[in-house]
């Protein structure tokens, strides 16, 4: 009987049929014992997204046979499903050792080491591959991505181009090249090559995604519209297209922002859509809203781990403290509530538990910046010396002038140029609404890498001038090996994202972080007059964490920003600006500096 289960199960795998193939094996997987057997039903549970029970299999049948490369493949891949890349990476680099001609598997170690960010490894890896087989359509496009991400983009849009003439009938090389032009500020450019990918493949929502952020990024509203409109009538629950298009409608002061999640909810209230929804509701200050669905989930799903998890930054943002950690202490999803646990006790003054918490956290994911600056605000609290490691102003922030600002006619004549273009990038009407600027507006894109404009790269290369030798002096300034700086140290440090700020009368930023830097900046392009010694209005200031604390924690570092110059600082540093009061913009370029951006 077990044989011929195994044999439904296996016709089921070749089927297709994964729910019926994992749903036989799951009642014979402890009899199994052949190899081809247990291959076919690790298989089945990757596929069907098991991968922890994949690799379980896997083990047994590792346990009886030698690893081929196929195993090591398929090993591989239910490390990298599980998110341990490095793992995956060691499986591959084994697989290709042992079949040393094989294209497939140069494309899938490439593929890991590209998501691991490791660009030059993932470059090398794909030479092999595009040498074995000079026409992998596959291996091309994403060597096209690894040069882009490498700011290398007139050799990735080459890449593409020849990835097209190659295989002029597959979307993929189109995808990927109008991404590209999106990326680099080419809309006219991108709407055609992305309008072809979607020729080819009308299925290919990412590619009408790309296109909305191509019409946002260019300024053109009326296409916007027309394409989110369109978009959504040929996928209408899309929560991807439908997050842009609310906070596009929000910058632009639509009426009725929230329609279209209102009219996707009503027809598939799943949970990504939930989560997206509250929390752009609460991040809006829209409580009553964002109860009212928050019952909606209760009465028609129940209160699972994701009805807690939004009650509870509910709760936060209404300043329910105590009853936040009643409730986490009685929740069997208590693991799940960390962040929540953590902020609570912060309000209470149990700074000791907030400590406990922010290390459980940052042991769970050490590079995540948000976690670590849970952790530096709880240090602070326990008047901890390692706080003034992680805070030590003196070594970790530059202060300097560009050199872009010299008096000189030709100097104030280019000065004059920048504000004109920045302030013609300015196309909305309010910021985003997750950001934390408010009064004014910033810029959509990827400033460095759209704007074509000549006083745009010569402002990145001024910065750039001014910064990398700071980045390079970190290594010896005698932080510890341990220091995050240091163990967070980019292998290449890249722009990773750039943008405007441009705040009117009574603007400012609330407290925040940058969760994809690793060294975040203030560049002020133009500071009004009313921004002096007098008070500090205006003044950015760092220390002062966004959430309350039972004795309130006040900025300990402070900047007076100036025309022409230059700030950076760890993007784990909570950092907010003061309002002013007077005539003026304060135009500001902002950047991150850490892994590379890959946005094609």
């Amino acid at each position: 009987m077990s044989l011929k289960k195994i044999s439904r199960a296996i016709e089921a795998l070749k089927n297709k049929d994964i729910n019926q193939a994992t749903a036989i094996f799951d009642s014979v997987r402890n009899k199994l014992s052949k190899p081809h057997h247990l291959h076919a039903c690790a298989l089945a549970y990757l596929q069907s997204g098991r991968s922890l029970d994949a690799q379980k299999v896997l083990s047994k049948l590792l346990a009886k046979v030698q690893p081929t490369p196929q195993l090591l493949s398929l090993s591989g891949d239910i490390n990298k499903s599980n998110g341990d890349l490095n793992s995956s990476i060691v499986d591959y680099q084994k697989a290709c050792k042992l079949s040393p001609s094989s294209p497939e598997l140069y494309y899938n170690l490439a593929l890991v080491l590209f998501e691991n960010k490791e660009l030059s490894k993932t470059r090398e890896v794909l030479n092999k591959a595009l040498l074995i087989r000079p026409a992998y359509t596959k291996a091309s496009v994403l060597m096209g991505r690894c040069l882009a991400a490498m700011d290398l983009c007139n050799e990735a849009e080459e890449t593409f181009q020849k990835a097209i003439e190659a295989e002029p009938n597959n979307f993929l090389p189109y995808y990927r090249l109008g991404r590209l032009y999106v990326y680099n500020g080419k809309s006219k450019e991108a709407y055609k090559s992305l309008k072809k990918s979607l020729d080819l493949n009308p299925r290919l929502t990412p590619s009408r995604e790309a296109m909305i952020l191509n019409s946002i990024y260019s300024g053109n509203n009326q296409e916007a519209s027309s394409l989110i409109q369109s978009a959504l009538s040929y996928s209408p629950t899309n929560e991807s297209i439908i997050s842009i298009a609310t906070d596009w409608m929000i910058e632009n002061r639509q009426e009725d922002p929230y329609r279209y999640y209102e009219k996707a909810w009503k027809k598939n209230p799943s949970r990504q859509l939930f989560t997206n929804f509250i929390n752009c509701l609460i991040s809006a200050k829209e409580y009553k809203k964002a109860e009212n669905l928050l019952n909606e989930w209760k009465q028609n799903i129940g209160k699972n781990s994701t009805w807690e998890s939004v009650y509870l930054k509910l709760l936060d943002a209404e300043g329910r403290s105590d009853e936040v950690l009643k409730f986490v202490k009685l929740s069997k999803y208590r693991p799940k509530h960390q962040v929540q646990e953590c902020l609570a006790h912060f309000a209470l003054g149990n700074y000791s538990d907030s400590h406990s918490c922010a290390i459980k956290l940052n042991n769970a994911e050490p590079r995540n910046q948000y976690y670590l600056a849970l952790l530096v605000t709880a240090l602070r609290c326990l008047d901890d010396k390692k706080y003034l490691e992680l805070a030590d102003y003196d070594k970790l922030i530059l202060q300097s002038n560009l050199d872009l600002y010299g008096q000189n006619a030709k100097s104030q004549n280019e000065r004059a140029d920048l504000i004109t273009h920045l302030n013609s990038l300015h196309i909305t009407d309010e910021a985003p609404v997750q950001q934390s600027v408010k009064f004014g507006t910033q810029t959509p894109g990827n400033l460095f890498a759209q704007s074509q404009h000549q006083v745009i790269h010569n402002l990145k290369a001024s910065i750039t001038r001014v910064s990398f030798p700071f980045f390079s002096s970190l290594m010896s300034k005698g932080l510890a090996q341990t220091h995050p700086i240091i163990t967070n140290y980019p292998d290449q440090p890249y722009f990773h994202a750039s943008w405007s700020i441009r705040t009117r009368q009574g603007g400012f930023h609330r407290s925040h972080i940058h969760s994809k830097g690793w060294y975040s900046s203030a560049c002020y392009i133009n500071v009004p007059r009313v921004i002096d010694d007098s008070s500090n209005a205006g003044y950015l200031q760092l220390g002062k964490p966004p959430f309350k604390t039972k004795d309130e924690l006040q900025p300990d570092f402070s900047v007076k920003p100036t025309s022409g110059s230059l700030v950076l600082f760890p993007s784990y540093l909570w950092h907010a600006t003061q309002p002013y009061q007077g005539e003026g913009d304060r135009l500001v370029v902002a950047f991150d500096i850490g892994k590379s951006n890959q946005f094609v």
